[in-house]
């Protein structure tokens, strides 16, 4: 009799540690679940104000093409000109006018929530391994640009300030800015056409545009890919 209790008691034992066990296993699970859910809502926010910045992103890329294959264009003419110097009809106001359309790098964008991908851990999580390679090809790409950009900004700036050494910005801002008058001392930069210095300073203005330029044009694939794939 005692015997049989106890294998009853013992049973009873089972059940109730097999219920805790398929209790506690079923409540890690509704936790689990809703970590995951938590998690998925984080990351579907995080993909739909990455594609809305991504979108902005490429709307200013397209801007800066346009203008670079301005730039890549006024600064091969005036190269071409100035190495034809016995035909050369330049006009100061046409030379100064032209001037005017170089400028610093225009391409302005945002990173911010790739960046908050990548340094909250989120990145290595994405499944879609597509997508988390174009990522990285983004992050490789723009790093590239930024040095691209450095240099080139840099050979503006020299561009710069030759000419406020050698030349007249009044004469070249008054096709900027319809409040300038134009420099009554130097009313003409025609001299520079005839400087290897001013000459170097044009062509290293192109070499950077242009690599600028192919650049632009490879992330623009890459970036109409993660716009497509964060949709």
């Amino acid at each position: 009799m005692t015997e049989n209790k106890f294998s009853k008691y013992l049973l009873y034992a089972v059940g109730e540690i097999i219920l805790m066990v398929i209790g506690i296993l079923i409540a890690l699970g509704i936790n689990n679940w809703k970590e995951n859910k938590t998690e998925i809502k984080q990351q579907n926010l995080i993909f739909e104000n990455l594609n809305l910045e991504l979108n902005n992103n490429l709307k200013n890329l397209n801007s800066a093409i346009e203008f670079s294959e301005t730039y890549i264009n006024s600064t091969e003419y005036l190269l071409l000109s100035m190495n034809n110097r016995a035909t050369n009809k330049f006009k100061s106001e046409k030379l100064d006018s032209l001037l005017s359309t170089f400028g610093f790098s225009q391409w302005k964008r945002t990173n911010l929530n790739i960046k908050s991908l990548e340094n909250s851990g989120r990145l290595n999580t994405v499944e879609n391994n597509e997508l988390k390679k174009l990522i990285y090809d983004w992050l490789s790409l723009i790093e590239d640009l930024e040095l691209l950009e450095r240099r080139s900004d840099y050979s503006f700036q020299y561009y710069v300030d030759f000419i406020k050494k050698n030349g007249s910005w009044r004469e070249i801002d008054k096709y900027m800015l319809e409040r300038v008058q134009g420099s009554q001392i130097l009313q003409s930069n025609d001299h520079l056409l005839l400087s290897s210095e001013f000459e170097n300073c044009v062509n290293d203005l192109n070499i950077f545009e242009t690599h600028k330029y192919n650049r632009y044009k490879q992330i623009k694939v890459t970036l109409n890919q993660l716009i497509e794939y964060t949709e």
